[in-house]
């Protein structure tokens, strides 16, 4: 990610919050700037890791859950529940609404790409769901696979 659009991500994120009621701290940007510069998701424990890093901080694991559900309530990260790890979410900077997000992780190297259904399709993933005797909570989905690049090499074992 290029530093401007870091920056409009960032810039987005605090304005969502503070339209929100909710403080955008030190701590809070902390969090976010380690999902905003990870390539991969990242559990709540590697996310601390990341904060504690090089920098004399001390923030604990459970700091990190708590800023997290924040974050999931504010819709500027997504819980893979698969993988239970996070990301950021790829729609933060845009001004239009996103019901339901989609996700690809490789399971190689983590990477994740956050892509849009249409309507057509969850709605038909819902009605076979029904029709199955299911009730489904969310439409959100989380497919396992590689990604392009792992797939032009070899030797990569599955990490997920």
């Amino acid at each position: 990610m290029s530093m401007v659009d870091y920056e409009k991500v960032m810039a987005a994120a605090e304005q969502k919050c503070i339209q929100a009621g909710v403080r955008f701290t030190k701590r809070r940007k902390q969090v976010l700037s380690v999902l905003i510069e990870a390539d991969a998701a990242l559990s709540a424990y590697e996310i601390a890791e990341r904060c504690n890093a090089g920098n004399g901080s001390n923030m604990p694991a459970m700091s990190v859950y708590r800023i997290l559900d924040l974050f999931q309530d504010q819709n500027l990260i997504h819980k893979l529940d698969i993988a239970n790890k996070y990301v950021c979410c790829a729609h933060i900077s845009c001004s239009h609404k996103h019901d339901s997000s989609q996700f690809l992780i490789c399971g190689s190297c983590r990477h994740v790409e956050e892509i849009s259904l249409s309507n057509d399709a969850v709605q038909a993933l819902q009605t076979a769901a029904s029709a199955a005797g299911f009730n489904a909570i969310s439409p959100q989905l989380e497919i396992k696979g590689r990604c392009f690049r792992c797939e032009q090499s070899e030797g990569h074992s599955v990490t997920l």
